[in-house]
């Protein structure tokens, strides 16, 4: 006996078991065109995806710029890297000055305007050690009423110091960086100069300050906050002639600054891939002066506060510049009225 297995042909109509239908085999090709069509769409979302999401060491430096646009270093440079950065910053300060002058007292308006043009050097001696340098080029301008204006453009002091990072930012808990820098006295110090025909660009004494800086980052947005102390030295060897309180000359012969205490808070959100906002508020208090005259006598300022509130914003022009600009407004009347800056930076690989 023979058993033959027979395997019918598929047919023009088959049936479908499961919904108890006839389905034709254009039904069946229709389903095949839409699966494919739903696979090609799956593989372009999937490119797409692929394409925007960033690399890790490009969502660091983006981490890095944002925080820079805010005044705050989240990361330091890869060793062996160089940075230049221009920085322009525009200050503006009023205050009203009583007068008491013959036949009745007056109020004279008082306005400055300060510029500086700072170059800003960053070398990575290592991967967690930063060096840096800042040398500042100044114009001011201070008018009181019409008729007295004065203006002088000089070299302000230049700065000196460096960044270290002790461990790794690991994005889950507060990244630290410590910071120390020494203060030389290059400008045009407020101490030998003319006080009613000249202004002053520098601070007329060297100074030594420490701080730190930490951040964290909670998608999308990071907080910082920062603390510094400043430690100025005595500017002595003076011989600074100012006018007494009985129209007598008498000379500036030693000048003790007071030590400045200072802290900053804020946050910045990323609102896109190139662009970023930022907020910070700072606060520093100053202890007195002390001034030494001659013939022994002495003299002391009061303290001071100065608050300022900060908003600023990032722009990444290419993968690897931004542009960081800033607006701070004076809380108090030890800060400036308010102030304006910018900053590029320009990266390379030694």
């Amino acid at each position: 006996m023979v058993l033959m297995l027979v395997v019918p042909a598929l047919a023009e109509n088959d049936y479908d078991t499961s919904s108890g239908t006839v389905m034709t085999m254009q039904d069946l090709s229709s389903k095949m065109e839409a699966l494919q069509e739903e696979i090609n769409r799956l593989r372009e979302e999937a490119d797409v995806r692929n394409k925007l999401e960033a690399t890790l060491d490009e969502q660091t430096d983006h981490e890095k710029e944002i925080l820079t646009a805010a005044g705050q270093d989240y990361s330091l440079a890869r060793e062996g890297s160089l940075e230049l950065t221009y920085g322009f910053t525009y200050g503006y300060n009023s205050t009203d000055i009583l007068e008491s002058l013959s036949p009745s007292p007056q109020v004279d308006h008082s306005s400055n305007h300060n510029l500086t043009n700072s170059v800003i050097m960053k070398y990575a001696l290592k991967n967690n050690i930063t060096l840096n340098s800042s040398v500042p080029f100044i114009y001011k301008s201070d008018q009181r009423s019409t008729s007295n204006e004065r203006n002088t453009t000089d070299i302000g002091d230049l700065s000196l110091g460096g960044l270290w990072q002790p461990s790794k930012s690991d994005g889950k808990s507060l990244s630290f960086i410590y910071n120390g820098s020494i203060v030389i006295p290059s400008g045009t110090s407020p101490y030998k100069i003319d006080v009613d025909n000249a202004l002053s660009t520098g601070s007329g004494f060297y100074s030594l300050s420490a701080g730190f800086s930490t951040s964290k980052s909670l998608d999308p947005v990071f907080v910082y906050g920062s603390g510094s102390i400043y430690y100025p030295l005595d500017a002595s060897s003076l011989s600074q002639r100012r006018e007494g309180p009985t129209s007598n000359e008498t000379i500036l012969t030693k000048v003790s600054p007071g030590k400045t205490l200072g802290i900053s808070v804020g946050m910045a959100y990323a609102l896109s891939y190139t662009v970023s906002l930022n907020t910070s508020f700072s606060y520093s208090y100053s202890t007195k002066y002390k001034y030494y005259w001659n013939g022994g006598v002495t003299s002391t300022s009061g303290t001071s506060t100065a608050a300022v509130l900060n908003i600023g914003t990032g722009w990444r022009i290419s993968p690897r510049r931004t542009i960081s600009t800033s607006l701070g407004i004076g809380l108090t009347n030890s800060a400036s009225d308010f102030t304006f800056s910018f900053s590029i930076p320009f990266d390379f690989k030694l």
